[in-house]
C-alpha cells in the first residue's frame, strides 16, 4: 500500500488552502488511475472544513489532532517542526508500505507511480538538496557550521558540517525504515535547545536519510513553494471566488494559478531592487488577478 500523509493544522487559513490546491493539482496530474493502492491521510484539526469541498475524488482520510495533542508532540522543547517528527511515527506505528509526506505548500506537477515504486525498493526521498553546510550558503548555514564544528558533531566518523542539507518539504520512505524516524527525533530532541533555529528538524531527516542510502530529489514531480508566503493571498482570493464550485470545476480551474510565474517575478523584483528600496524594506507586492477574466482563458 501506498501512502501521501499532510499535516495541516492550526489558524492561519493560508495553511488549509495550501493542503486543499496540493489536492487539486494532485487530482489534476495523477487521476483516479494514478493513484491506485493508494490512501491519503489528512492529519487535521479541522476534518469538517476539508468535508465542505463537493463531490472530492480523492480517497481522502483523516486523523483528528487536538489541542493537547500538538502540545505533546511539539515536546518539552516546545518545537513547531517536532509535530511533523510525531506524525510521522503516529502513522507508520500501524501501518506497512510505502510513506510519501508532504508539506502544505506543494504543488504536484508529475505522477507518483516512479517515485513511489523507488521506495518500495529502498529509496529515500527528500524535495531538492539545497549545499553542504560547510559550504555556507546563506548565514544561517553559517552559523550551523560554526555550531557543528565547535561541537565536533559526526556521524559514523563523518563530520556533519560536510553533510548536505536537503529540503523536507517531501519525506519519502518504505517503513522498513521506521528507526530513521526516532534517530532523527532524538538528534532534534538533543540539538534543538543548544541551536534553537527552524532548520534542525530539517537537517536531521538530511543526516539520517543520506547516512542510509544515496537520496533522491522529489522535485521534478513535486514543487515546494516555501519562500512564497504572498501565495496565501492569491489562494484566498481563488477560493472565495470559486467558493461556488464543485471538486471537478476546482480541479480545472486551479490550472490558472502558476505560482512558479509568480516566484520569478518576485525574485526579478527582488534582483533589481535599488539601494533606497532594500535599506527601506520595499518589498515584493502581488497583484491579486482578476479571475472573471482568466476563466475565460478555460
Amino acid at each position: 500500500m501506498n501512502y501521501l500523509v499532510f499535516l495541516c493544522y492550526g489558524t492561519n487559513q493560508r495553511v488549509f488552502h495550501e493542503c486543499v490546491y496540493a489536492l487539486l493539482s494532485l487530482a489534476r496530474v495523477c487521476g483516479a488511475d494514478g493513484l491506485k493502492d493508494t490512501e491519503i491521510w489528512i492529519y487535521t484539526d479541522n476534518a469538517p472544513w476539508f468535508k465542505t469541498f463537493k463531490d472530492c475524488s480523492l480517497p481522502l482520510h483523516f486523523r483528528e489532532l487536538d489541542s493537547s495533542l500538538i502540545k505533546q508532540w511539539r515536546g518539552d522543547i516546545d518545537f513547531v517542526h517536532r509535530v511533523k517528527i510525531e506524525t510521522l511515527l503516529d502513522f507508520t506505528s500501524t501501518r506497512n508500505g510505502n510513506i510519501l509526506y508532504v508539506d502544505s505548500d506543494i504543488v504536484f506537477t508529475g505522477g507518483l507511480q516512479t517515485i513511489f515504486k523507488n521506495i518500495a525498493a529502498g529509496s529515500l526521498y527528500m524535495h531538492i538538496a539545497e549545499s553542504r553546510i560547510s559550504q555556507m550558503a546563506n548565514p544561517l548555514f553559517t552559523k550551523m557550521n560554526r555550531f557543528l564544528q565547535s561541537n565536533k558533531l559526526e556521524l559514523n566518523s563523518k563530520p556533519l558540517n560536510e553533510m548536505m542539507m536537503w529540503n523536507a518539504g517531501v519525506l519519502g520512505f518504505n517503513t522498513k525504515y521506521n528507526h530513521l524516524l526516532k534517530n532523527v527525533l532524538e538528534f532534534t530532541d538533543r540539538e534543538y535547545p543548544q541551536f534553537p533555529k527552524h532548520i534542525i528538524e530539517q537537517f536531521a531527516f538530511s543526516v539520517y536519510f543520506q547516512d542510509t542510502v544515496n537520496i533522491k530529489a522529489a522535485a521534478y514531480s513535486i514543487f515546494h513553494y516555501w519562500n512564497l508566503k504572498e501565495a496565501g493571498q492569491l489562494l484566498a482570493s481563488f477560493f472565495s471566488y470559486f467558493k461556488n464550485s464543485n471538486w471537478a470545476e476546482l480541479t480545472e480551474y486551479s490550472t490558472l494559478i502558476t505560482l512558479d510565474n509568480l516566484m520569478q517575478q518576485k525574485v526579478a523584483f527582488l534582483g533589481n531592487r535599488k539601494l533606497t528600496d532594500m535599506l527601506t524594506k520595499t518589498n515584493w507586492d502581488l497583484t491579486l488577478p482578476d479571475w472573471a477574466e482568466m476563466q475565460k482563458q478555460i
